[in-house]
């Protein structure tokens, strides 16, 4: 009843805390310090927005002075020592009444410029994400790698023992016995690769998710057909770096318009109000005074320094559309690129297949064979070090597939699509 028990609690232990893509991507957005900087920096870029409709409001001041004055006078009849005390109140008010659509377009500016950063953010998570996607899979392929270098380790160790049973008793070869030795030195080493990669790839998942490497779900399988041509569309419609470049140019498209209008004129009104009294120590004099005025700003000449910027954000116009086309094409070469690395990794998995079943089959032969002395060892061992190669290229394989799928993702903007509910809220 106990052992049924243990078993019980062993088997409920794997389930519930075991780890798939969706948990560890979950608590990388939830844990990782750069999603949370980065979030900060988006809501510091709101302000740009606040600020912006702040400029069309007023501005009011107002100051409050107190001042004391005393001085002697004297004449051949009578000298007299006056003292005052004024204090004096003034309320201003200075309101923009036309600037040819200037702050309008800053408005409009800063939202551009608070789009910008959401592009940011949204790279930033993406590549968390890919990262999390790459340690996960990093681990699973050492584990694996890790498994397959134990039983080989397992089946060398074996058939060393074997090998100095039979050259104690003079059935193997000095030549025989070497070999063996070599082939154990290896195991071992590529034993001690294994655990030594195994164990840095899961403080390196630990650092980007945040969780402990443990129980993580080998369930990842993709069977995937992409369509080329969509895929390049897409990339083209959605991808991030191109909806920078092209942030920049309607940023670029709104500083060249503003510049612009310094040509223009600018109308500003500004009006006070203002209370003094000279009558706190003796008897004084109580002022109340009001003013309005309108200003009229006309540029006549700035030195040419206003056309000079005018040619200096036509040229950088120019730049940012032209980088934007030179950026579109090299996206697509590494669109295509990826697609083939994509389809070349399925097919390695596909050849590691077969290898596999044939290698497991002729090792399983010759087994047999060695057993009835038609084998030797070293066939034996050739073997059992081309499955542990062919497995562990499998497992490469697999993973490069499954990053591959990832990235094509990333590259045509739709990776976060099937993380949405993971993500903070930015609006």
């Amino acid at each position: 009843m106990k052992k049924i028990l243990i078993i019980i609690i062993i088997l409920f232990s794997k389930i519930s805390f075991a780890i798939d893509v969706d948990d560890a991507i979950k608590s990388t957005i939830e844990n990782n310090p750069k999603v949370k900087i980065a979030f900060e920096k988006l809501e510091e870029s709101k302000e740009l927005i606040e600020n912006a409709y702040n400029q069309k409001l007023p501005t009011i001041t107002s100051t409050i002075s107190g001042t004391y004055s005393n001085s002697d006078s004297s004449t051949a009849t009578a000298s007299t020592t006056p003292e005052s005390f004024t204090d004096k109140y003034k309320l201003s008010l200075t309101q923009n009444l036309y600037d040819a659509g200037e702050k309008n377009l800053e408005i409009e500016r800063s939202k551009i410029l608070f789009d910008k950063e959401i592009i940011n953010f949204k790279i930033s998570i993406q590549d968390l994400i890919l990262s999390a996607i790459n340690g996960y899979l990093t681990v699973i392929n050492y584990e694996k790698s890790l498994e397959a270098s134990n039983k080989n380790f397992d089946s060398v160790t074996r058939f060393l023992d074997e090998t100095k049973t039979k050259f104690d008793l003079g059935s193997a070869t000095l030549y025989d016995l070497q070999n063996a030795e070599s082939a154990f030195a290896i195991a071992e080493t590529n034993l001690f690769i294994a655990q030594q990669n195994y164990d840095v790839s899961k403080i390196t998942f630990n650092r980007i998710v945040g969780l402990e490497a443990v129980n993580l779900e080998d369930v990842i399988d993709l069977n995937k057909n992409i369509n080329l041509e969509l895929f390049i569309k897409n990339v083209e419609n959605n991808n991030y770096s191109l909806a920078l470049l092209d942030n920049d140019i309607l940023n670029t498209n709104l500083l060249l318009a503003i510049e612009k209008l310094n040509n223009k004129p600018s109308l500003d009104l500004s009006t006070s109000v203002e209370y003094s009294d000279s009558g706190r120590i003796d008897s004084g004099t109580e002022k109340t005074n009001g003013t309005i005025g309108l200003t009229l700003t006309i540029p006549v000449f700035q030195k040419n320094n206003d056309k000079s910027d005018i040619r200096k954000y036509q040229s950088k116009l120019l730049q940012s559309e032209l980088t934007f086309e030179d950026t579109k094409q090299d996206l697509t070469i590494q669109a295509s690129n990826l697609y083939k690395n994509y389809l070349i990794s399925k097919s390695n998995i596909s050849s590691n297949n077969k290898q596999l079943k044939s290698i497991q089959t002729s090792l399983d032969s010759i087994k047999e064979e060695y057993k009835i002395g038609t084998k030797t060892i070293t066939d034996l061992i050739d073997a059992e070090s081309e499955l542990l190669d062919v497995n562990v290229n499998y497992h490469s394989s697999r993973k490069d597939m499954i990053l591959n799928y990832f990235n094509i993702l990333a590259l045509e903007g739709s990776l976060l699509e099937n993380f949405q509910n993971y993500l903070p809220d930015y609006n």
